[in-house]
């Protein structure tokens, strides 16, 4: 038998061979579902893993805002920024945050399961000087009143209108806590200055009784 040359076996064989078959492309990468962050001029959300798989709603900013967040018609949550609330998972909440000084903001937030939707509120920009907030004067005037004697009260006042700024109410609020009448004509001046609403300071005469204190204190405010 006539015996068939080297070459022609090889590619006999590699004919014979069965067809090699290829692993299967991997699949295209599954869309991230997670909700975009939400940019808008006054606020901003934003998410991140939660370590115990917990579901979370938090406002971060700013500090002392009064938060509520609504799921429709009911509230889930209200207390004082920061704060955070448990939520359900892809639910939509409205958050919506009065701020420290009286601005309302709000926005709609989606619950992402096993993540944190944190919340920032920006607070406007002050223009010029502003006057101690509403909680903060209320500390203030518990702190005169904790004071001994109208000596020690308007040192603290002093100490206080170095830095700070009022209103004529605020002022007015201040001077009542002063026990003697000498020592609220002293206050006047210590307080006049910082008054933001100088245009309102006329309300400071009816604290006065006398008729010639209330003289005193219209030439203090005029010079």
């Amino acid at each position: 038998m006539r015996r068939l040359p080297p070459l022609l076996l090889l590619c006999i064989a590699c004919a014979a061979r069965a067809p090699e078959t290829r692993a299967p492309a991997p699949p295209p990468p599954a869309a991230d579902l997670r909700p975009a962050p939400v940019l808008e001029e006054n606020v901003a959300v934003e998410y991140r893993p939660q370590s115990e798989g917990k579901t979370l709603l938090e406002v971060s900013s700013p500090a002392g805002a009064r938060v509520d967040v609504h799921e429709g018609q009911a509230l889930v949550g209200r207390d004082v920024a920061p704060t955070t609330v448990r939520a359900e998972a892809d639910h939509w909440y409205v958050v919506s945050a009065r701020l420290p000084e009286g601005d309302l903001r709000e926005t709609k937030v989606q619950a992402r399961a096993g993540q944190v939707a944190t919340v920032h509120f920006a607070t406007a920009a002050p223009q010029g000087p502003q006057a101690m907030s509403h909680d903060a004067f209320k500390d203030f005037v518990k702190s005169v009143d904790a004071e001994a004697g109208d000596e020690a009260k308007l040192h603290l006042i002093k100490s206080a209108a170095a830095h700070q700024w009022f209103t004529a109410a605020m002022a007015g609020v201040l001077i009542e806590h002063i026990v003697h009448r000498d020592n609220k004509l002293l206050a006047v001046p210590l307080l006049k200055d910082r008054i933001l609403d100088r245009e309102n300071a006329f309300w400071l005469y009816q604290h006065f009784t006398y008729r010639e204190d209330k003289a005193k204190v219209q030439e203090m405010l005029e010079h």
